[in-house]
């Protein structure tokens, strides 16, 4: 979300979240599902994904906020568990519709894409711009992220850039609940031995229905995710995703 740049840590300030910058990301987006891998294996998973999230204002004013958020992924036809992703942040709303945060977050993996017994301690630094408004008729969200993470065994740290565009349309008077969508582009500025090849990293699709109950907005739909992570083969998940996320 915000930060300032030094020497191979990359920190975002408004100013840096240029039109072009994200204009590219965009149109990486919009090739969601078009990818194809010639000539290559293609792994396919179906996977069971859980978020749960809560941000908590910590000020009278409601300018600073906590975040924390907990997300297990369960793959291998959702036999076991692949992944848990722990998050916390604050961030900083500079406006009611531009907030920023600061953040870390452990993600261990618990088996390789091909299941075998392989856990890798992962953990991140991320930095968040987020940005929402009305435009059609439809609710809108920008998100972009830059991580830098940090892999047992990689050679040297892996930074990622991350672009999310949601859209939600009400089907009711208040809002209250209605259909959402998005799609999130990542990509990774340098590869990194044992760790992941730079370049483009994945593209995901999420669609589904969601509530709005008390602080709670609660969402269930598929999500489609194509990675292109390690030297030339592709992966393709299939997942469910419950989601529970609370403001206070």
């Amino acid at each position: 979300m915000f930060l300032k740049k030094e020497k191979n840590v990359s920190i975002f300030c408004i100013r840096h979240i240029k039109p072009k910058l994200l204009n590219t990301f965009i149109a990486l987006s919009c090739l969601v599902g078009g990818h194809v891998s010639s000539g290559h294996a293609q792994q396919t998973d179906f996977q069971s994904w859980t978020l749960v999230a809560a941000t908590v204002d910590i000020d009278p004013d409601k300018k600073f906020f906590a975040y924390m958020e907990v997300q297990p992924r369960i793959g291998d036809g959702i036999s076991r568990l692949e992944r848990l992703l722990i998050r916390p942040a604050l961030g900083y709303n500079l406006s009611p519709n531009l907030a920023l945060a600061l953040g870390y977050a452990w993600t261990p993996t618990f088996s390789n894409a091909s299941y075998e017994g392989d856990f890798r301690n992962e953990n991140r630094l991320w930095q968040q711009l987020q940005y929402k408004h009305d435009l059609w008729g439809l609710k809108w969200q920008h998100r972009l992220r830059q991580e830098q993470r940090i892999i047992e065994d990689a050679s040297s740290t892996s930074y990622r850039t991350r672009y999310q565009l949601r859209g939600s349309y009400g089907l009711a008077p208040d809002n209250s609940y209605g259909l959402t969508g998005y799609n999130e582009t990542f990509a990774t500025e340098n590869g990194t031995r044992r760790g992941f090849r730079g370049g483009f990293d994945r593209s995901r699709f999420f669609f589904g229905p969601y509530l709005l109950s008390g602080p709670g907005r609660y969402e269930i739909g598929y999500v489609g995710e194509y990675a292109l992570q390690f030297g030339r083969d592709s992966r393709m998940i299939s997942a469910i995703v419950l989601s529970a996320q609370y403001s206070f």
